[in-house]
């Protein structure tokens, strides 16, 4: 569905809000992989649980992002192998790295 646009005010608006919506989806992607990458390294049957979640949200998210620039798609890209990494039963990739890209 397209939203007719009437100026060019309200254009860069509506661009200001996209720009700071993505922003803060990848904040909350960031914070969810840390969290699941967290739990993920408890070992305990109920992190792993929140760990699997945090992984399902975040790789949910991620598409719904317009507009990531490459280095930061690229960090959260590595969180995201490195937490499916440790749920499979693999080490991560990276070692502890993919715990604090981006923080």
């Amino acid at each position: 569905m397209s939203i007719p646009m009437n100026t060019d005010s309200q254009r860069v608006k509506l661009a200001a809000l996209r720009a700071r919506t993505d922003r803060q989806l990848a904040a909350l992607i960031h914070h969810e992989l840390d969290s699941g990458l967290d739990h993920a390294h408890a070992s305990l049957a109920g992190e792993r649980d929140r760990a699997q979640r945090a992984y399902t949200t975040a790789h949910k998210l991620l598409p719904a992002i317009y507009h990531l620039d490459q280095s930061e798609r690229h960090q959260i890209e590595a969180k995201l192998r490195a937490l499916r990494a440790l749920l499979d039963g693999r080490s991560a990739p990276g070692g502890s790295k993919a715990r604090t890209a981006g923080a």
